[in-house]
């Protein structure tokens, strides 16, 4: 495996670690827990999750665009969809466009440098809006250029939910929870609840894993790549 592919299989092994644990903690005697203490942690359990796998998208595209980055393409062989991106994440101006005069002339002095560079730099962090659903997950990876997820992936299929549906269900009990808002309507979090999400972060984490380690392999990210497959 390459230096990259080791550092992502790193990366989920650390949070596979961490869900592990929160599930000993909550749903085995191990610990002790009075019912009080399990009743708080339990419902807790699914913000931790979710907290778990936004810092697995945050790390693991770090780790892509350092490695984008360590190759030195010409920011004009890659392909639009990621310059789109490299151009609005380092001109914010895009989405808000200067109303003084000296803050325009600034903005395109910038850019006339910025289209000079013969080497991509992207920028480390990405915007999840601190909620990666379904639509944001795939927005994110048409940007970078990697295949996104159909609605209807591996296990996430009729007669089971799709994978809309599950990540949709999973936002919507961490978003409750964490906001402060009520959950009573919400299916309580038994270990089986638990499991579910737990393995629903697990199958995205290792599928990104292989999307990832394919699109870095063979630079699915340039133009040249896309006309060698054409041939």
């Amino acid at each position: 495996m390459s230096d990259f592919e080791i550092k992502l299989e790193r990366n989920i092994n650390e949070r596979l670690t961490a869900l592990f644990e929160i599930e000993r903690v909550l749903f085995t005697s191990r610990y002790n827990l009075s019912k009080k203490h399990s009743d708080i942690f339990t419902v807790q359990s699914i913000s931790m999750i979710y907290a778990i796998w936004e810092g697995f998208i945050q790390t693991s595209f770090n780790s892509y665009i350092d490695e984008i980055n360590n190759q030195n393409i010409n920011p004009l062989l890659i392909k639009d969809d990621l310059f789109v991106y490299h151009i609005e994440d380092s001109f914010k101006q895009f989405n808000e466009y200067p109303d003084r005069h000296n803050k325009k002339l600034s903005f395109f002095n910038n850019l006339r440098e910025f289209f000079k560079l013969d080497k991509l730099k992207l920028n480390n962090g990405i915007n999840t809006q601190s909620n990666v659903s379904f639509e944001i997950l795939n927005a994110i990876l048409k940007s970078f250029c990697i295949e996104p997820f159909p609605e209807h992936w591996s296990d996430y299929t009729y007669p089971n939910p799709n994978l809309k549906e599950m990540m949709t269900s999973f936002l919507r009990y961490r978003n409750s929870v964490a906001h402060g808002g009520d959950i009573s309507s919400e299916e309580k979090v038994s270990q089986a609840v638990f499991n579910k999400y737990r393995k629903l972060v697990t199958d995205l984490m290792f599928e990104i894993q292989i999307k990832m380690s394919d699109s870095v392999n063979n630079q699915l990210y340039t133009k040249i790549n896309s006309a060698q497959h054409a041939v």
